[in-house]
């Protein structure tokens, strides 16, 4: 990513993803981009909340609202992921979402 999409990034998170995971997330400490896919009409993110939820959301390029399609916990999501295997990838996203505190 180079450094201009990365700051185009930041700023719609900042704006835009980070308002709406706090009015679902009413406790929201931490949010970690796991992936960010690009398509024609929209956005679509995994973000971990609080170490412990994932939820996927698409974002409308067209005006920017939001619809989360799922939540999940952070078990099933890694199970989802990475199948039997999942406890190592569990503990990578865990310790890569600590240092993603909101403030």
């Amino acid at each position: 990513m180079t450094n201009e999409a990365f700051l185009k990034f930041k700023d719609s998170e900042n704006k835009i993803i980070i308002p709406y995971l706090k009015k679902v997330f009413p406790s929201l400490k931490s949010a970690c981009c796991l992936y960010h896919m690009i398509e024609q009409l929209e956005d679509v993110y995994t973000y971990l909340i609080n170490s412990k939820d994932v939820i996927f959301i698409e974002v409308s390029r067209l005006n920017n609202s939001i619809n989360h399609t799922d939540i999940l916990s952070i078990k099933d999501y890694a199970i989802m992921k990475k199948g039997k295997q999942y406890h190592r990838y569990m503990k990578e996203i865990i310790a890569l979402s600590n240092s993603e505190i909101i403030k």
